[in-house]
């Protein structure tokens, strides 16, 4: 509920802090005194458009703030965790200020708010309902979710959400998976040829290092055949050859080592100097005669390479990713073939979900069509109780029905025709007035008057006053175009409403401010040249005054204030 206003140089209001309570809050005063203009600021808080207009002459600028406790409203809790906005002890304090120029900044919880999430805020706290505002009983799209809260369906609802949500996913799934195909399809012919391109070539794993390898050999075999013959003959064969010297010097350390034993060591040495010869003269032998002098092999590992380095610009640079790229092409070529039998199995699955939704679907529907067949008549009846005697009220079902080419394409399919659906099913539904006789019920936006509409409006929320989602309800001369025994009715109506809704009421009418639970006052004052507005709360005795006031005008007689208290009394019994 609403628990404070302030406002602070808005319009004609200088400053003024309204403490409001549960039940039914009606505001009233003279004409052009402000009452308005506190419904003005609140709107402001609502999301609505600020204009520099709204600031008081000589002031820097406006502020609006109203405090609200949120205790049991979970979807709003849920709301402003998602918009990360913390809140310390249920209690939440919205904040507007428009300057000079005409911008302004708003707050939520002290965390920056912009004017569409202020909007968007509203949708979780407010039912705003003024004579010139788009009320949400004028959106056809919203009725839907009166009807739905009437019936007590959102468990149907979610049955049908959670339905149509698989099917959605497997129909998401199925248009990839032909993206994919067709994607396949159209690059297929240049998959297999590149494909083909890389097995003609069979390339193995390092095979561009190995030839390499064998190139940089072949390409200096002379060289190497030349020198290992040279070193073969300085280390063994040539007179004097370090095979010959080493094994001489052995000879002596093997005599000089009998005599001093000093030289085993340095003998010991020297006969793995002479075997590390021994392994690099074979070595040598070996080398020098398998080598050999081979043209063609070179100029075929030379091709190789030429054909592999084309393969790399093409698919690497490495070797190594020309090989990741044949499994590549090769698994989807091979996915291409797959993909064929994957779809036709995910429409097997997609056609069970479309059953699935389709029957959830139906089953909500006749849901529906149940509530508003009950809805239909508790409205007329509630219609005459406010004074529209001779009203026909209907809520009108209707399904969209899709091209036979659209089966595939839609969640709800019944006796093989698809129908448009969307997240609350495939029922659009509108309700249609009429408050003439002889005259047929007509779309509500366009035909019922301002008094009608306030009184449509009065019975719906009577009717759906457990269910409404909306825990706060402000109405803006919601009285116009009634009076007399009618506006009674309307206040009796606002009264009850009010015990499941706080209710804050401007009116202008004896008859309702006579059911007031917390009555407040706007008044007009001139302090040196400058004209205020100021807002009160009424003591009891002040409160049979003013609606005195309302029965007599602005002299109060004895007889005026005897019907007010007369009126108040029969107020009370009519709601006890």
């Amino acid at each position: 509920m609403l628990r404070q206003l302030y406002i602070r140089d808005y319009a004609l209001i200088d400053e003024v802090t309204i403490a409001f309570e549960p039940g039914l809050n009606i505001i009233t005063g003279e004409t052009g005194a402000g009452k308005s203009i506190v419904l003005g600021a609140f709107g402001l808080l609502m999301g609505e458009r600020a204009s520099a207009d709204v600031v008081r002459t000589g002031s820097a600028k406006a502020i609006v703030e109203a405090e609200f406790t949120i205790e049991g409203n979970p979807r709003l809790k849920k709301f402003l965790e998602k918009k990360e906005i913390e809140v310390d002890q249920d209690i939440l304090i919205v904040r507007r200020e428009v300057l000079q120029r005409g911008t302004g900044r708003g707050f939520i919880n002290d965390t920056p708010a912009t004017a569409q999430l202020l909007k968007e805020l509203a949708t979780f706290l407010v039912d705003l309902h003024g004579q010139h505002e788009h009320q949400s009983l004028l959106r056809a799209e919203d009725h839907i979710f009166l009807l739905d809260d009437y019936g007590g369906l959102s468990s149907q609802v979610i049955d049908y959400q959670a339905a149509r949500n698989a099917f959605m996913l497997i129909s998401s799934e199925i248009e990839k998976l032909k993206q994919r195909q067709t994607r396949l399809k159209e690059e297929r012919d240049l998959f297999e040829f590149q494909l083909n391109e890389i097995r003609t070539l069979s390339p193995l794993p390092n095979e561009d290092d190995s030839i390499d390898s064998e190139l940089t050999i072949l390409e200096n075999a002379e060289e190497l055949q030349t020198s290992a013959n040279e070193l073969h003959a300085k280390l063994y064969d040539d007179d004097g050859s370090a095979y010959e010297q080493l094994s001489t010097a052995r000879e002596r350390l093997q005599h000089l080592s009998k005599i001093d034993t000093a030289f085993v060591g340095q003998l010991q040495e020297l006969n793995a100097a002479v075997n590390s010869l021994s392994e690099i003269i074979k070595f040598l032998s070996d080398y020098e005669n398998r080598i050999e002098l081979d043209p063609a092999r070179l100029q075929q590992l030379r091709e190789r390479a030429i054909e592999l380095s084309k393969l790399k610009r093409k698919y690497g640079p490495t070797l190594e990713q020309v090989l990741i790229r044949e499994r590549d092409l090769a698994a989807k070529l091979d996915e291409s073939e797959n993909l064929a039998e994957l779809i036709s199995h995910k429409q097997i699955e997609r056609k069970s979900a479309q059953v699935e939704a389709s029957a959830a679907a139906e089953e909500l529907s006749k849901a529906r069509r149940s509530a508003g067949n009950k809805l239909s008549p508790l409205v007329v009846r509630a219609l005459k109780e406010l004074g529209i005697e001779k009203s026909e009220f209907e809520v009108r079902i209707e399904r969209r029905e899709l091209p036979i080419t659209q089966i595939e394409g839609t969640a709800v399919v019944l006796a093989d025709v698809p129908y448009a659906a969307g997240s609350r099913g495939m029922d659009d539904v509108e309700y249609y007035l009429s408050t003439n006789v002889g005259e047929s019920p007509k779309p509500l936006a366009k035909v019922a008057s301002g008094g009608e509409i306030s009184r449509v409006m009065l019975a719906l929320k009577t009717l759906l006053a457990k269910n409404d989602r909306l825990p706060l309800m402000v109405f803006d001369e919601i009285d116009v175009g009634v009076s007399g025994r009618i506006a009674q009715r309307v206040g009796r109506t606002m009264k009850l409403l009010a015990k499941e809704h706080q209710i804050i009421a401007i009116s202008h009418l004896s008859q309702i401010a006579a059911f007031a639970d917390v009555h407040y006052v706007v008044e007009k004052q001139v302090v040196k040249n400058t004209t205020f507005s100021k807002l009160r709360k009424l003591t009891n005795e002040e409160h049979i005054e003013e609606v005195a006031r309302l029965i007599s005008g602005e002299d109060v007689s004895e007889a005026s204030v005897k019907a007010a208290r007369s009126l108040i009394k029969e107020s009370s019994v009519l709601t006890s």
